[in-house]
């Protein structure tokens, strides 16, 4: 006697019922899996019912399709395992989704890689798979792959928004050693930079520290492109161009064996931790892989159909790729111009970045890519000689800014691949110049884009400054100043409307090309580098100037000029209105312009939702913001979400200290307070024993110790106080005397 399970012995797709059901899988808890092959799907049956749940297939959002699906098992973690039978192939679940186990992208047909629609599988106490492959009337065992990792093979620092290189590179390799046009360089987990010389067909290694190289190694190449190097020290190395395979030069060998067979040259080479050699053939439209531990030299197909096209399933010149922990696979589509994702075991992609992407950035001809140690992509955009970065904030220019094709140590011309050392300096094959470049890095602060020394309670400053800049640089009457975190000093100069700037020990300044301001008494960096400034006195708005380059974004409208500019760590822009009593901010990039009021109500006065010419602004990481309330003579603090200030320094605090016409106000990293007290030509600063005078303590004047009207201050990294001197038409720099937080004893004795 039996009775039914599963079904209702009438055809049909509701959850109650099966369309030519065949295979069955029963776990430990009763639970029955059924392969529901004409209705394409995996139905599961609880224990006792009869009504069942989609589980794989048709209907069940964010799995897998399938196609006639005729068998299905559980490993001992719960993880489905199915025989896609019209599709042959046969697929697995896992705690990131399903993937590809066999026959994946090659169709049906009788090699030892593919199946003929196969019917049912099992497997054995060893994880190795027996399928019965009914096409091909046999039964085909697959070998388990022991669930082996390998160290990561390529460096992946960890980058903050603020991350910044010295655009000016270093020639690491000329074309006399690189070639005259060169395509592919690596650099391993320990430093070594190995580099495919085409002309020569060879293989240059350098050594970390090197400047020739250390090794040479020939082999029977011919005009390698890519190169990869495994954690273990071997280097694969592309020789398809006209011996359709890749070469293997083990660790400290000189001689290279056949590991993997190709059809064309590989533009891009990667191995992943499962010791799996992936190679993008641009001629053949494909990316292809062959798993390293065993002899066969057969790669199958993981990307691309082999035709040209911009579909999901389809690459047209596939260039460079990578392959992050989880075994997902970026490809650079270079001629559809985008950047694709395959998910582990998937033949159909999505656009990451590029065209079909919307909101991330537009591509020309992208070749290489990596990613960081957050999953952030990094892209060589070829036919822009440019190389861009994506991150929290979206992406951005890095090298090569202006777009243009050159061979200054600031310009690309068509760069192919690049890789990180384990310092984060990126090195790029610089390809129609024949060269090899290196860019440092300049910085990795992931806190933020100015400076905020910590300070101990007795910090002295020297009193007689050194003139940073003169009028002759900065014009006359200048305001604001900026220092951002690698001590590149910032000064708007408002009668020739341009911004200079000098990097960190450089007395020279460079005028930059940031086009259409009038009169810029502020400016503010953000962490990407992009240059905001005001320009508020003819044009009514706020610019944004993106990173590394001279493009111009307004990002807020306002009705004058902004005598204070700051944006806070929720990417919140600030703006004084000195003449219009108000400080207003807006959210970054919400699709807006137009700002609210953070402070003040627009009419001049004293009361605690009122200011009088406010000035200079900080906001700290709370979201508090300080405004420097001058013709009231006093600091005011408005906690997040308030419109009401509190009087915290000047008329009506309790604080010890008078303020005559405040302008500036900056906090250091223990939130204690220095003020440009104007009017009174000086600086002063709060600490654990109340305030002080700091610099410009003996009254107004235009020696090296005196201030006259001093406008905006700013710290440098190492302490050192920036003011400008506005009515001595001057920077000053205040360098810092002594940091000790050592008590300080005064011993008498009387001998």
């Amino acid at each position: 006697m039996w009775i039914v399970a599963a079904g209702t012995e009438c055809s049909g797709s509701t959850s109650n019922t099966l369309s030519s059901p065949r295979g069955i899988f029963v776990d430990t808890n009763l639970n029955l899996y059924v392969a529901d092959c004409g209705n394409n799907r995996v139905q599961l049956f609880l224990s006792g019912q009869v009504t069942a749940t989609t589980v794989a297939g048709s209907t069940a959002a964010g799995t897998i399709l399938l196609s006639c699906p005729s068998d299905v098992a559980l490993d001992n973690d719960g993880y489905l395992f199915i025989v896609d039978s019209t599709n042959n192939r046969i697929i697995g679940s896992g705690p990131n989704g399903f993937r590809c186990i066999i026959g994946c992208g090659t169709g049906s047909g009788s090699t030892s890689t593919q199946l003929s629609s196969p019917s049912t599988f099992s497997f054995d106490s060893y994880g190795n798979i027996f399928i019965t492959d009914q096409g091909n009337s046999r039964v085909q065992k697959f070998m388990s792959i022991p669930n082996t990792t390998y160290p990561l093979s390529v460096n992946q620092p960890n980058f903050c928004p603020s991350t910044t290189w010295y655009t000016d590179a270093i020639t690491f390799a000329n074309s006399s050693t690189a070639g005259a046009s060169v395509f592919g360089v690596f650099v391993s987990i320990n430093n070594t930079v190995y580099v495919a010389n085409q002309q020569t067909n060879k293989v240059l290694v350098w050594f970390e520290g090197s400047i020739n190289p250390d090794k040479i190694l020939s082999g029977s190449l011919n005009s390698p492109y890519d190169l990869f190097v495994t954690s273990q020290g071997d280097i694969y190395v592309d020789n398809g161009a006209s011996n359709g395979r890749v070469d293997k030069f083990s660790l400290n060998s000189n001689i290279s064996t056949s590991v993997m067979s190709v059809p064309f040259e590989c533009l891009g080479m990667f191995v992943d931790i499962t010791n799996t050699l992936y190679c993008s053939t641009f001629t053949s439209q494909q990316v292809v892989k062959k798993w390293l531990n065993n002899n066969v030299l057969t790669s199958t197909i993981v990307a691309g159909t082999g035709t040209a096209g911009s579909t999901a399933t389809t690459l047209y010149n596939p260039s460079g790729i990578f392959v992050d922990a989880k075994i997902n696979l970026y490809v650079s589509d270079s001629a559809n111009n985008r950047i694709q994702l395959f998910s582990v075991g998937q033949l159909t992609a999505i656009t990451v970045a590029g065209t079909g992407a919307p909101g991330t950035i537009t591509l020309n001809n992208p070749n290489g890519i990596a990613l960081d140690g957050n999953g952030y992509l990094f892209i060589e955009d070829c036919n822009s000689q440019r190389i861009v970065g994506s991150g929290p904030y979206g992406f951005r220019c890095l090298f090569g800014c202006t777009s243009v094709a050159g061979s200054a140590p600031s310009q690309l011309h068509s760069p192919t691949t690049f890789r990180f050392d384990t310092y984060g300096n990126l090195f790029v094959a610089d390809y129609n110049n024949g060269r090899i470049l290196k860019f440092i890095l300049a910085s990795n602060s992931c806190s933020l884009s100015y400076n905020q020394p910590t300070f101990c309670s007795n910090a002295l400053w020297y009193s007689n400054a050194s003139t940073f800049a003169t009028n002759s640089t900065i014009g006359t009457l200048p305001y604001g100043i900026f220092i951002d975190g690698i001590n590149t000093v910032y000064v708007p100069n408002k009668v020739s409307n341009t911004i200079l700037s000098w990097p960190q020990w450089s007395t020279t300044s460079t005028s930059n090309s940031y086009s259409n301001l009038s009169s810029p008494y502020s400016l503010f960096m953000s962490i990407t580098g992009d240059i905001y400034i005001d320009n508020g006195y003819s044009y009514g708005r706020v610019d944004k100037y993106i990173f590394n380059t001279s493009d111009r974004v307004t990002v807020m409208n306002v009705n004058g000029s902004c005598y204070g500019l700051f944006i806070d760590i929720n990417n919140n822009l600030y703006c004084s209105l000195k003449n219009l009593h108000q400080v207003v901010k807006l959210l970054l990039n919400n699709g807006t312009t137009i700002p609210t009021v953070a402070a003040g109500n627009g009419s001049a006065g004293s009361l605690s939702n009122m200011l009088n010419s406010p000035q200079g602004i900080y906001v700290d990481s709370n979201l508090n913001l300080y405004i420097a309330d001058c013709a009231n003579n006093r600091i005011q603090f408005v906690q997040t979400g308030q419109l009401n200030g509190v009087t915290v320094v000047g008329n009506g605090s309790s604080a010890n200290i008078t303020l005559n016409y405040p302008t500036g106000i900056v906090l250091d990293a223990n939130d204690y307070l220095f003020i440009v007290d104007s009017y009174n030509h000086r600086i002063i600063g709060s600490s654990s024993t109340g305030f002080r005078c700091i610099v410009g303590c003996s009254g107004g004047g235009s020696s090296s110790s005196k201030l006259s009207f001093p406008q905006s201050m700013a710290f440098d990294s190492y302490g050192n106080i920036y003011v400008t001197d506005r009515n001595n038409s001057r920077v000053q720099q205040f360098a810092l005397q002594n940091n000790s937080c050592r008590k300080l004893f005064v011993y008498n004795s009387t001998l």
